[in-house]
Parts: C-alpha cells; structure tokens; sequence
C-alpha cells in the first residue's frame, strides 16, 4: 500500500533513537541560545564599531550634531571611501580573537577549579565574555558622541557620578 495513509507507522519506527536524539537536541537548547545571544551581542558591538567610524566621518564633514540614523546612513559612504575595509576590521578582530581566547581559556580554568571547589561553574567565562561585549558597544557609542552612553559607560568603570 502507499505509506501516504499510514503516517503512524514511520513515526513509531525507530522511537528510541527518536526519543534519545530529542532529550540530547533539548539539553543542547540552551547552550545554543546563549550562543545566539553572544553572536547578537558581537554582532551589536560590529555595528557600533562602524557607527563610530561613521560619525567620525560626519564630524570631519562638519556636521556635530549627527544623529544615530545619519550616522547608520553614512556607514556605506564610510566603506566607500575606506575608514572601514575588511582589511583593517580583519586585523583588529584577529588581535581581538586572540585575547578573547586567551581569556576565554583562562576562565574556563577558573570555572573548573570553582566547580572542583564546590562553587558553581560556568559563571567567569560568562560573565567576562558579556561584559566585554558591553563594555565594547558602550565604548563604540560614547566614542561616536552619545553622551547617555558615556555616562553609563563611566558607571560601569566604576567612575563617580
């Protein structure tokens, strides 16, 4: 017969891998979303990067009070005329990666011996790589002349107010 009309059949075929291979794709839901969220959050401080290249260039022009949307505007006049080339990015994303796998290495160290002494694991490396990515966004902002931005980016080094 055609197995259009028995659907059933191919479902319960099979069912303990099925069911094994979904609790394993359900334990790795949230380590994949955490990934999502560090890829959006070095995705934003990307995007903030050039946003500062941007306003540099709309302040070089001349224009002071630029605002976000001009600025996001000017990015594709900025890879025109070459403030932001892949070349560039590419060197300092390098040096970036380095250290952030220097660091990533060093607190996973950390969150091993925290574990092995009874603490819970896992929080240094997180906890470093988010704030990194924050304090990076801040400082893209504040550089690009966001004065709420500097303020906060100012609290979070620990200045005063």
């Amino acid at each position: 017969m055609n197995q259009s009309f028995y659907p059933g059949e191919d479902l319960a075929s099979h069912f303990p891998l099925k069911a094994a291979l979904s609790i394993f794709f359900l334990a790795l839901v949230h380590h994949a979303f955490m990934f999502l969220c560090f890829s959006l959050l070095v995705l934003a401080d990307l995007l903030s990067r050039w946003i500062a290249i941007s306003a540099a260039l709309l302040r070089a022009e001349g224009k002071s009070e630029a605002t976000l949307l001009s600025m996001i505007r000017a990015i594709p006049r900025a890879r025109r005329l070459g403030l932001i080339c892949s070349s560039v990015m590419k060197e300092q994303g390098l040096s970036k990666l380095i250290l952030y796998n220097l660091c990533v290495l060093v607190s996973a160290c950390a969150d091993y011996l925290l574990s092995e002494s009874g603490f819970p694991s896992g929080m240094v490396s997180l906890a470093y790589l988010t704030a990194a990515e924050a304090l990076s966004v801040m400082e893209n902002l504040s550089e690009a002349g966001f004065s709420s931005v500097t303020f906060m980016l100012k609290h979070m080094k620990g200045g005063r107010k």
